[in-house]
């Protein structure tokens, strides 16, 4: 669960995500939500309420949105639907999924994925690819993904992403920007050690 100071940051960093130049400039807003299954079902529903409520009580802007709902589960299962901004602020976008822990074949996939961490490269190179319009990306992650080649992440991460993403991790809230920054600043340790 969020707490009220976590959210009125996410207040603040999406406002400053909205006015970043040339980013959105009326009319209905495209948005993403990634939920990684790598957070249980249950706190994956109750965050992404409280971000809908808090976002639409913020800007009458988010009372007409295009929302865009991804669901990480694994690196070759990335779900895709638009849904309405109710949908989250009920819960009803997640009301199939019970219980992520059932044991069937699909979820026991999940579990070594969960050990062994998803691909970032995959997630961001999807989001470069067909969320493009979308003008705030929110990412709801545990953090147990990897990174298999920063300087894929860092490609797909412009010239868009880095400004509209907003990962948010174990209460944290990491700037696209920031993550951006670190890869390149990691790079260049790399290559004035070699």
């Amino acid at each position: 669960m969020l707490t009220d100071i976590q959210l009125l940051q996410l207040k603040n960093a999406v406002s400053h995500i909205l006015r970043v130049p040339g980013n959105y400039t009326g009319g209905v807003l495209e948005m993403a939500v990634v939920a990684d299954y790598s957070l249980p079902v249950a706190v994956v529903r109750e965050e992404c309420g409280q971000i809908a409520d808090m976002l639409k009580k913020q800007n009458e802007v988010f009372r007409n949105v295009r929302l865009n709902l991804i669901r990480w589960i694994a690196d070759e299962q990335i779900q895709k639907e638009v849904i309405p901004m109710s949908f989250l602020t009920t819960g009803r976008a997640f009301a199939k999924e019970t219980d992520v822990e059932a044991a069937d074949e699909e979820t026991a996939g999940i579990a070594l994925f969960r050990q062994e961490g998803k691909r970032l490269d995959e997630l961001f190179r999807q989001l470069k690819l067909f969320y493009a319009r979308a003008k705030v990306i929110l990412l709801l992650t545990d953090g147990s993904y990897r990174i298999e080649d920063r300087a894929a992440v860092r490609e797909y991460l412009q010239p868009f992403l880095a400004r509209k993403l907003l990962i948010l991790q174990n209460g944290e809230q990491i700037a696209g920007i920031r993550l951006f920054m670190e890869l390149t600043a990691k790079e260049g340790e790399t290559d004035g050690g070699e």
